[in-house]
């Protein structure tokens, strides 16, 4: 009669605890409307990524927050927001610098 031995397995994994990645918030723009069932807000402008020619969809946090958080480093950016990309909202330009937050409510 032939044995048949069992195969260990390493343990792949080591003792040392896995670090998390870190995350780095490069800035947020947190907007209070309620731009109403069916419309989107967005945002256009220069710097982060943004351009003046196609906005970029903010994403929807609930009935009335909307929130665009930048992918790439910058220094500062300006920017403004849209319903549907299309109606720009009134007033001066916003200014976000690098690792901030804005939280506002805009007038369109």
């Amino acid at each position: 009669m032939s044995k048949k031995l069992k195969a260990s397995k390493k343990n792949s994994t080591s003792s040392k605890p896995k670090k998390t990645p870190t995350v780095k918030i490069l800035g947020k723009v947190i907007v209070k409307y309620d731009v109403g069932f069916g419309s989107v807000l967005f945002i256009r402008g220069r710097g982060a990524g943004l351009s003046w020619d196609q906005g970029i969809p903010l994403k929807n946090k609930g009935t009335d927050e909307w929130v665009w958080e930048p992918k790439q480093t910058f220094n500062e950016c300006e920017f403004k927001v849209l319903i549907n990309d299309q109606t720009y909202e009134a007033g001066e330009n916003h200014w976000l610098t690098c690792g901030a937050t804005i939280q506002y409510t805009p007038s369109f």
